[in-house]
């Protein structure tokens, strides 16, 4: 079985993402991104699906009660952090500049 075929068969499997009516459901804009970044690391060869899976599946063991699409970005973030391609303390300082800036800062209304 290639690494694509493993990516579509855990994507219809038991970790799979929220479905409705066969479609992947996103709450919001960000999970999207999160998805279509993840699968273009993993074609790629950036990361390797396996291991992205093997992450994923702890997270949600994690907790549980989180939901779905932050276990993923969980994952998302370890399988970076495994590889080098961040650093914790990269993302530590990213979030904190996120957090100072005022709602609807990237957006005009």
């Amino acid at each position: 079985m290639t690494e694509q075929s493993r990516l579509d068969a855990d994507l219809n499997g038991p970790i799979s993402p929220p479905r409705d009516n066969g479609e992947i459901v996103f709450g919001a804009p960000w999970e999207r991104r999160v998805f279509g970044l993840t699968m273009a690391l993993c074609r790629s060869d950036a990361c390797e699906w396996k291991a992205f899976r093997q992450h994923l599946i702890r997270r949600i063991a994690d907790d549980e009660a989180r939901p779905y699409w932050r276990s993923w970005a969980a994952a998302l973030e370890d399988i970076l952090f495994d590889t080098a391609t961040l650093q914790p303390a990269d993302i530590d300082a990213r979030h904190r500049r996120l957090l100072q800036r005022p709602p609807g800062h990237d957006h005009r209304h």
